[in-house]
């Protein structure tokens, strides 16, 4: 497939040889009347695997996220956002270019953001913000193609285990020194602040995990569910879980998130105490969720019901979002994009691209939104491996997931069709598609209409890096062998 374009032609070429304050300056005066308002410093903080409902303000009766709760009542808490992909390297391409993972390149069939894919750092950093990037996930390498427009790019999973908290820890540390250097300059920001405790396997404190859930549980299975870091020995069929382990290992992901959140609140204390809080866009989200258990899975691969696609979003700027507002029109994370480029005062970047921005109680929402994902050749290379009598036929395949406020069509390569009413079955459990043959061929016509836009015709073939350090972190978060 062609790789997504640069619309403005040879404007990116110009802006990176011309100098940036005249742009900066320009921005200064988009931002207020007066032309003397200092453009906002934008924070994007992914916390990698969180699932919408493990936070207490998604509706998680225990008190998780208190620090991410605040800011949703000081800011927008969107509560229907959907990820573009079940994994982090699509998604996190999608946040960075408002594009859908197949529109730009990112797939699992390529496994790589592409060079001429045009990122929020890059746009940003020609218009005179300083870019950062602090990332504890392997999949967001510079290897990978994350790097593109980050002056400052940290892969603080480097530095230890993988999922480790104190990976995020220093990813924090680092960003938090990097922003109060940009203060002192007076000198607009943006940050992308990646944290990975919430991935398999789930290893909490636990002090944080009594404090959350007191009840006692058995040691010895507790110590075993800590080192399971992935789903594919669970699809094999050697690692078998009842009910009783599917409840502990949710009271584990949760005091993970609990961790996390607690990150966040030296986030907000940071910007409290150099005084730039309201003058900084800051949005808090995550790539994709994670199966505890629903419909027999664990992990989040290969899933695209709600539990792995449904994912949180809050956004604080008082000049741009109402403190205390609850938006619960449709949206995706494509329209993270367009929303920082519509609240620092830039111009759109795509006449026709697929992402909105979120500014405003009157935005129309999406029609339907996408997600999706080509062959899983990492995984299908990682069972044959594994378990070399398993059959993986049913992963050869792509998928494609069109949802609209009430429905959830997926369409898979073979030919099978799955249609869920999500208004009477927001658990996706029963299947419609042949209940239903009229909506089914509805939705399959306008699925088919995008899917004429946005081709995959990428060349599969499983993840080979030259980089020995990322290869073996993703084997430790269980994404090869």
């Amino acid at each position: 497939m062609q790789l997504a374009t640069r619309p403005d032609g040879h404007l990116a070429k110009r802006l990176r040889v011309a100098p940036a304050i005249p742009l900066l300056a320009l921005v200064l005066t988009a931002c207020s009347p007066g032309g003397d308002a200092a453009p906002p410093n934008v924070l994007l903080v992914v916390l990698d695997t969180t699932r919408a409902d493990v936070l207490s303000s998604y509706g998680n009766a225990k008190p998780t996220t208190p620090h991410v709760d605040r800011l949703a009542a000081e800011g927008t808490r969107f509560t229907r956002v959907f990820s573009t992909a079940f994994w982090t390297l699509p998604a996190h391409a999608s946040l960075l270019t408002g594009r859908y993972p197949s529109g730009v390149g990112a797939t699992s069939e390529t496994n790589r953001l592409p060079d001429g894919a045009l990122t929020l750092a890059e746009r940003l950093r020609e218009s005179g913000w300083r870019t950062g990037a602090f990332v504890s996930n392997a999949w967001l390498s510079a290897e990978r193609g994350f790097s593109q427009g980050f002056e400052t790019f940290e892969e603080t999973w480097r530095a230890g285990s993988a999922g480790d908290f104190q990976l995020d820890k220093r990813g924090v540390t680092s960003a938090s020194a990097w922003m109060t250097d940009r203060v002192a300059a007076s000198e607009p920001f943006f940050v992308l602040l990646n944290l990975n405790t919430a991935h398999l396997p789930y290893s909490p404190d636990p002090l944080v995990l009594v404090e959350l859930t007191p009840e006692p549980r058995p040691l010895h299975r507790i110590a075993h569910l800590r080192r399971v870091k992935g789903m594919w020995s669970h699809l094999g069929g050697t690692e078998r879980l009842d009910a009783a382990d599917y409840s502990m290992l949710r009271e584990l992901y949760e005091a993970e998130v609990a961790m996390i959140d607690e990150l966040v609140g030296e986030l907000i204390d940071l910007l409290e105490r150099l005084h730039i809080l309201d003058d900084t866009l800051v949005i808090v989200t995550s790539d994709h969720g994670e199966n505890i258990g629903e419909h027999g899975m664990i992990d989040h691969l290969l899933s695209m019901y709600d539990t792995t696609l449904h994912v949180p979003l809050v956004i604080r700027h008082p000049a741009a979002f109402e403190a205390g507002r609850i938006d619960d029109g449709i949206a995706s994370l494509i329209d993270v994009f367009p929303t920082v480029l519509d609240v620092v005062g830039l111009a759109p970047l795509y006449a026709d691209g697929p992402g909105r921005s979120l500014v405003g109680k009157d935005r129309g929402p999406h029609d339907f939104v996408i997600a999706e994902n080509d062959r899983p050749v990492n995984g299908i290379e990682l069972m044959h491996s594994l378990f070399p009598e398993f059959d993986t036929t049913p992963l050869e395949r792509r998928v494609r997931t069109l949802r609209t406020e009430r429905y959830k069509l997926i369409w898979y390569s073979d030919g099978e069709v799955v249609l869920f009413d999500l208004e009477n079955d927001p658990g996706d459990e029963r299947n419609l598609a042949s209940e239903r043959p009229a909506l089914r061929e509805e939705l399959l016509a306008e699925l088919s209409t995008w899917m004429d836009a946005h081709p995959s015709d990428e060349e599969s073939v499983p993840l080979k890096g030259r980089d020995p350090e990322s290869t073996e972190q993703l084997r430790a978060l269980g994404y090869i062998e």
